[in-house]
């Protein structure tokens, strides 16, 4: 028994030799394998990879081909939001000439302070400005930054309202109490011309409000003009807490809001005013929008929604004629006789307040005839931190008023009277909502 089982454990179960000789080309098999494995695992990990490099270079290629990824000359990449190509816009035979020029001057240019980045810019601007609109600009990242703080109603600056003139200066429509413009002696109606220098006239609003505003304890020298006088004048910037809206309650419990501009904080600054005027017993309300400029159209269609019925409050149309409706459905209404202040300085967004109130007959637009911009614009951001702002559409008041290059025609044409001592343009407001209430 002890022999048959010594035999029988002998016995190659495979048939072959002897069992040491049997465990080593068994161990020999297992090493092949696992060779093949390991093969067979490193191939796969590397077409893996060079799939992906394929996948990659293929999706740059296409975003190369269709103008969103671009190749710095820094070497940098970066991704455009809006597809460009060289073959498209001003294509590559005017961007080559423009190099060729940049290599003549580099020969013998007499400048030797040049500023490379200065000229990029206005080369951007200039090429914008080719296009013939004046609402249609590139703004440089400094620009673009101080402009978002503008909208927010949020900066640091010289604490005053602008609005653009006929012959290119920057009119100061309202200095703020206890501002670093009032502390320097500005006041309203003086026009700037320079900035530290710089001439503003051919700038947009925009682009020259950029400029005034800067970092909190920097001073900026303006070049102002004050009865055909030119003086210049140094202002330290500070931090600014924009109001926008200012009210006060007028003899017969007739409420008065002056509103400067349209910011992101006007909205809650107007509800307020009125709700503040309501409660002190307003029987009725003059709304001052002379000379102001205008600002964000989600803000001025807020505050048309809360003193107007339910109702489109203004509509837009685009290039293709497609139309976007701004409604108003908030069931709020104001229901007391009103008087809308209006005049050559109080555009776009004034105009929408003003054409709506005019269409849905709430209210006497009175003063002169309204400024006429009757467009819409919208800022693209850039990856470089610029950005450009151009026109999308055109609006148009609830009955179709189409204001672009006419304006808002007041219902009671009260030109100013500049011998006065008196605001008789205010003062007709007031005796026409008086007379609404004598009714």
């Amino acid at each position: 028994m002890n022999n048959k089982n010594e035999n029988d454990f002998s016995v190659n179960p495979f048939g072959e030799g002897d069992f040491s000789k049997q465990y080593g080309n068994l161990y020999t098999q297992k090493k092949v394998n696992e060779g093949i494995l390991a093969r067979g695992v490193l191939i796969g990990v590397l077409s893996t990879l060079i799939c992906i490099v394929f996948i990659v270079i293929v999706g740059g290629m296409a975003l190369i081909n269709t103008g969103h990824l671009h190749i710095a000359t820094d070497g940098s990449i970066y991704v455009q939001p809006s597809s460009a190509t060289d073959g498209e816009g001003i294509g590559s035979e005017v961007s080559g000439k423009l190099n060729l020029l940049e290599s003549v001057l580099q020969k013998g240019f007499y400048f030797e302070d040049a500023d490379k980045e200065t000229a990029e810019d206005m080369i951007y601007k200039a090429y914008l400005s080719a296009y013939g609109d004046r609402y249609t600009v590139y703004y440089n990242p400094d620009e673009y930054k101080s402009i978002l703080e503008s909208t927010s109603g949020k900066f640091y600056g010289i604490g005053a309202a602008c609005t653009k003139m006929e012959d290119g200066t920057i009119a100061l429509a309202q200095v703020y109490d206890d501002s670093p413009a009032k502390k320097a002696g500005l006041k309203e109606g003086d026009r700037i011309k320079y900035v530290d220098g710089t001439d503003i006239t051919s700038m947009d609003l925009s682009e020259a409000i950029a400029l005034i505003k800067g970092d909190k304890g920097t001073t900026v020298t303006l070049t102002i003009i004050r009865d055909d006088t030119s003086s210049d004048v140094i202002v330290t910037r500070d931090e600014i807490k924009v109001q926008t809206v200012s009210y006060s309650m007028m003899e017969g419990n007739i409420g008065y809001i002056s509103i400067s501009q349209f910011d992101e904080v006007t909205t809650k600054q107007f509800k307020s005013a009125i709700e503040d005027l309501t409660n002190q017993g307003m029987v009725g309300l003059v709304i001052d929008i002379r000379n102001n400029p205008g600002g964000v159209l989600t803000t001025v269609k807020d505050m048309l929604e809360y003193i107007l019925p339910d109702g489109l409050i203004v509509y837009t149309e685009d290039v293709n004629g497609d139309r976007q409706n701004y409604i108003g459905d908030d069931n709020n209404e104001l229901n007391v006789p009103l008087a809308v202040l209006v005049n050559g300085d109080s555009a776009s967004a004034s105009e929408i307040f003003a054409g709506a109130v005019q269409d849905y007959k709430k209210g006497a637009i009175i003063g002169t005839q309204t400024f006429g911009k009757g467009i819409v614009q919208t800022i693209q951001p850039l990856t470089d931190g610029s950005a450009i702002k151009y026109t999308i559409a055109k609006y148009f008041t609830p009955n179709g008023q189409d204001i672009h290059g006419k304006g808002v025609t007041p219902d009671m044409v009260v030109e100013p009277d500049s011998e006065s001592d008196t605001d008789n343009q205010l003062e007709a407001a007031i005796n026409y909502v008086k007379g609404q209430l004598a009714n």
